[in-house]
């Protein structure tokens, strides 16, 4: 407790000269390397305060973040905040590719049907509660009040299939802070990969359908052919990658770290301009390497948590620190209600249909799945950009959501991981 003080002490000086430094520099247009240099001091820092007090690091990169940010204190720059775009996509890229890495056959032969089962169980009853209190609150919610009884229910399914989506990027970023291993961890793991694939088909045909209430016509051919593009094109791009992976891997052998950091780039910035899913790129990339060469698999895991703590780092914090905390006053009542009751939903489902030959997937389940992040962003965004005339409001609202998700999500996914009795006692140095 006295070091987490003297840490604590250590980030509030800090943040005295980060807003002294923003001064000297107001004139310098730099605001992304002022932003960056200042989110990774802060959130190494808190990283460090919030493991003291027995909180995911990852909690305190997030709440650093919303400290610092444009939206609260106002330290770090927004424009600056905006610039580390490319920082997310590389994470996220880093988080997808170690994740890939624990799919092996032999999981997916063990737990892979049960997950699919208890996933669409789980999505299925979330997305009715949700798309029945969305309709329900047509009178108060402004993007809905005005529609005809047909487009509210298309734009409420639409959004309830937003909100349904899970976070790959935080339950792998606690798994592998607490280096937690065994069934209930890779249980957790493959339902929650497997769920944001089940959120990503129906997020295209949900569009499709709002798309189609407002007029503008219902293009099956080109929703599968834009559906099937994102998914096997992903996974198509992500083997080629593996491939070439393991060939630099097996004969050059020289600064993988770096090699990785660099790979993780190129996967999040071109498959972004081809319209393919950076995560599943990364994540087919790690699985089929998993599964063709056991010893290389682990060199990634090694390596990635030698060069990623830095990276997770500003990841997070930068999460944080673009959390507009201004959302919650304008759409907090409504966006508070679909936080309790999409976690009541998950808490019952899992209760009821989780596999009852391991007790813990019924009791501690459902923690490591309220948390929300890249994903969701992701969904909310293209809401935003795909229907102008609404989206902007209901963007406002899920990012409102995803702001109470982002602060007790994480901490739930470690409790349930915890509780299973599947963590290490003695963290590794260099995780995030």
């Amino acid at each position: 407790m006295i070091g987490a003080i003297i840490r604590l002490a250590l980030l509030v000086m800090l943040l005295a000269g980060i807003s002294r430094a923003q001064l000297w520099r107001v004139d310098s247009g730099t605001p992304v390397l002022l932003a960056a240099g200042a989110l990774l001091l802060c959130g190494l820092f808190a990283g460090k305060v919030a493991k003291g007090v027995g909180l995911p690091r990852l909690t305190g990169y997030l709440l650093v973040g919303v400290a610092v940010g444009p939206y609260a204190m106002g330290f770090i720059p927004g424009e600056g905040v905006k610039g580390l775009e490319l920082v997310k996509g590389l994470a996220v890229s880093l988080i997808a590719l170690v994740a890939g890495t624990e799919l092996h056959l032999g999981l997916i032969r063990r737990v892979g049907t049960k997950v699919a089962v208890l996933c669409a169980t789980v999505c299925g009853i979330t997305f009715g509660v949700c798309f029945a209190v969305i309709f329900a609150l047509k009178p108060v919610l402004p993007f809905l009040t005005l529609m005809t009884v047909p487009q509210a229910l298309a734009v409420s399914a639409l959004v309830s299939t937003v909100v349904v989506s899970f976070s790959p990027t935080v339950t792998i970023a606690i798994v592998q802070e607490t280096s937690a291993r065994g069934p209930f961890t890779e249980f957790l793991m493959a339902l929650v990969i497997i769920g944001d694939l089940f959120v990503m088909v129906a997020f295209a045909l949900a569009a499709g359908i709002t798309r189609a209430s407002f007029g503008g016509g219902f293009d099956v051919g080109g929703l599968l052919s834009g559906v099937g593009w994102e998914l096997f094109g992903s996974v198509g791009v992500g083997a080629v990658l593996a491939l070439g992976m393991l060939v630099y891997m097996r004969r050059v052998k020289r600064e993988l770290p770096l090699f990785l950091v660099g790979i993780c780039f190129a996967a999040a910035e071109g498959g972004t301009r081809l319209h393919l899913s950076p995560l599943l790129v990364a994540l087919a990339a790690g699985a089929l390497i998993a599964n063709l060469d056991e010893r290389q698999s682990r060199n990634i895991h090694h390596a990635i948590q030698f060069a990623g703590l830095p990276v997770f780092a500003l990841f997070f914090a930068a999460a944080g620190a673009g959390l507009k905390l201004d959302t919650l006053m304008t759409v907090g009542p409504a966006a508070l209600l679909l936080v309790v009751l999409r976690a009541v939903a998950i808490l019952l489902a899992c209760r009821r249909f989780a596999p009852a030959e391991d007790p813990r997937l019924r009791r501690y389940l459902w923690m490591g799945l309220i948390s929300q992040a890249g994903v969701t962003f992701g969904l909310a965004a293209l809401v935003s950009r795909t229907f102008p005339d609404f989206g902007p409001q209901v963007e406002v609202l899920i990012v409102a959501m995803i702001t109470t998700h982002e602060l007790v999500g994480p901490v739930l996914t470690r409790r349930a991981l915890e509780r299973s009795g599947e963590t290490r006692g003695d963290e590794r140095p260099r995780t995030a």
